[in-house]
């Protein structure tokens, strides 16, 4: 008897622990784990002193998400963050090990995290995550993530593909297959800063929109953004146009066009144009991908041109794993160091070339897997 009574008990007991457990971790409506562990193994070359082979973790992440119904209107939100798999690296400039808490890998919500409302109006959300500006390259984005990533062109001398902070994001539904997104963020730093000389709030906002097609074989994007005069990285302007066109069931040719205007100081001018075209082959469809784009940067200083050259073929597994190799090297104009290695990874594989004019290059071997 007194063991019937205290196996009751015991069950008794863990049924009230599961259901207390239950209860604490019951979300409403519909949420999901998910996640990204995207390394490659690099090697290196800055046509210099560096040559090196680095493990990099390539922007993964984990994330949560989820969405909930009220009638005609939904609730959705993410907390989504980086993770550094390969955890520390030592930085070849300086010899020290450069941790993943030290970077901005590793903590809670780096990456896109937002909450917000859609509908048939259309979406609302607000939070940090990446600008329609930036949303706007993935129609001709062949190595995101990747060595040879087109941000190592996009992004020198005047700073674009952000995720600032505090942004207003307003995205309308698609109609025949055209979609306008208009996003704000009136602090993109993420505080208020006071001007100690005059005591006025200083202007760091931003400003991105874009209009966006997808229709049968043809994907195309236009956008533009704006940061204020005292945003910690300079006022300045930018409009790019990416394209993608599916010209037969195993080719795709993409093209991109960016325009940036930046003064970072009086007499120098970080302004430029990319211009690039690529191809994506499926030599066996949904099993080997050949992919390659050629990147070339004109920049408004002199001798500050660059090109970067980028080939890769992909094994796809399925939709969630794939291999790839990457070959990527970039020609440099006598007064710019731009690497095909320094966009898309955590702090401790970014080793910049120390020397102007060189040649810069790298092989990789890669895995994405994403669950």
């Amino acid at each position: 008897m007194k063991k019937n009574v205290a196996l009751a008990l015991a069950i008794s007991a863990v049924t009230m622990s599961v259901q207390a457990q239950s209860n604490t971790l019951k979300t409403a409506g519909n949420w999901e784990f998910y996640g990204r562990a995207h390394l490659a193994m690099e090697n290196q070359d800055d046509g210099n002193k560096y040559k090196q082979t680095n493990l990099t973790s390539n922007s993964s992440r984990v994330g949560l998400r989820g969405d909930k119904s009220f009638g005609d209107l939904k609730g959705i939100w993410q907390i989504e963050s980086e993770v550094q798999f390969n955890r520390n690296e030592v930085a070849a400039s300086t010899g020290s090990t450069q941790a993943a808490d030290k970077a901005e890998t590793n903590k809670f919500a780096t990456r896109d995290t937002f909450a917000g409302v859609e509908g048939s109006f259309g979406q609302f959300k607000v939070g940090k995550f990446d600008t329609p500006m930036k949303v706007a390259r993935g129609a001709a984005d062949l190595f995101g993530d990747q060595l040879g990533d087109m941000r190592n062109i996009t992004r020198t001398g005047a700073k674009f593909d952000e995720r600032p902070n505090n942004i207003i994001q307003y995205q309308s539904p698609a109609f025949s297959g055209i979609r306008v997104a208009l996003a704000h963020a009136p602090q993109s730093t993420g505080v208020v800063e006071m001007n100690t000389t005059t005591n006025v709030v200083k202007e760091t906002s931003m400003t991105s929109m874009s209009v966006s097609y997808s229709a049968g074989d043809l994907t195309a994007a236009l956008a533009t953004e704006n940061y204020a005069k005292d945003h910690a990285d300079g006022e300045r302007d930018a409009t790019r146009v990416a394209l993608s066109y599916k010209v037969m069931n195993d080719l795709r040719l993409v093209g991109f066009y960016q325009n940036a205007s930046y003064m970072k100081a009086a007499n120098d001018d970080q302004g430029s144009k990319v211009t690039g075209f690529g191809a994506e082959y499926q030599i066996i469809p949904n099993h080997t991908v050949l992919r390659a784009h050629v990147m070339d940067r004109s920049a408004n200083k002199v001798n500050s041109d660059s090109k970067m050259t980028a080939i890769g073929i992909d094994r796809i597994i399925s939709r969630e794993l794939r291999f790839y190799a990457n070959y990527a090297v970039v020609t440099n104009g006598s007064a710019v160091k731009v690497a095909p290695w320094s966009e898309g990874k955590a702090d401790g594989s970014k080793v910049s070339p120390v020397a102007n004019g060189k040649e810069t290059k790298g092989i990789a071997l890669g895995m994405r897997y994403d669950f």
